[in-house]
């Protein structure tokens, strides 16, 4: 519906700043990846389940082959308490020590190998107008001034492996995802002339902007890439999984 928001989601610059040449893909399907969570910095444990989510889901998508052991499980098995203050200490740090992966895989009990962890580094919302003209129908032809309200963010993931409590890959992605909608009334033109559609009344340009997207879209597309770039993945040339909640 032209009235309803449009959304879209743009690729994802990406920068791997360490692979282990130990990591391979049949360790990563007999140990199992285990995800931790998803911070921001200084921001409140509110943004988290649905980037978890995210993560979780993209994972499973792209690596079926990879058996996941989910953010709920892990903190059960930590206790709220330390699951808590492990996570606030990677916000804060942006890395684990080897203190926090000694109690990791201590509370794990050998349920996973590697633990997963991804820390927003930048989170910011942009607006812009952009043109925007149907196709003709006969002589008559509508254009719009198109509000785009645009989500850029960038994020760093980890992988550690519990067994060696070392660091195995770790990257940084940027994803962004956008918003739009017509911002102001539309022209209409029959053949040489123009009519302009009256105005709506008690609302500014500002106003007419959408909303922003949700964070967990921008970051979709840096997760599923973080998926493909694990040893053993699949051939990434299929389509993308439908949208959260999407059926």
């Amino acid at each position: 519906m032209l009235l309803g928001f449009l959304s879209g989601c743009a690729a994802s610059d990406s920068e791997l700043t360490r692979l282990d040449p130990g990591l391979n893909a049949s360790d990563l399907r007999q140990g199992k990846v285990a995800v931790m969570g998803v911070v921001e910095f200084q921001e409140p444990d509110q943004v988290r389940p649905p980037l978890v989510a995210m993560l979780e889901r993209t994972f499973r998508y792209e690596r079926g082959d990879v058996p996941l052991v989910t953010a709920d499980s892990v903190r059960q098995s930590l206790g709220r308490g330390r699951y808590g203050r492990l996570l606030l200490g990677y916000e804060y740090q942006g890395s684990l020590d080897a203190a926090a992966i000694r109690e990791i895989s201590d509370s794990l009990r050998g349920a996973a190998r590697f633990i997963l962890l991804a820390r927003v580094e930048k989170d910011r919302t942009r607006n812009s107008t952009r043109g925007k003209s149907p196709a003709d129908t006969g002589t008559v032809r509508s254009e719009f001034a198109m509000g785009i309200t645009g989500r850029d963010a960038r994020v760093a993931i980890h992988l550690y492996d519990l067994n060696r409590a070392t660091l195995v890959m770790t990257a940084t992605y940027d994803g962004s995802s956008e918003n739009a909608r017509p911002m102001i009334s539309p022209m209409r033109r029959l053949g040489a002339s123009v009519v302009l559609e009256p105005e709506r009344k008690g609302s500014s340009e500002e106003e007419e902007y959408p909303g922003a997207p949700e964070l967990a879209l921008a970051l979709e597309e840096p997760f599923r890439t973080f998926a493909r770039s694990l040893p053993g993945a699949p051939d990434s040339t299929r389509s993308a999984p439908p949208p959260a909640g999407a059926r």
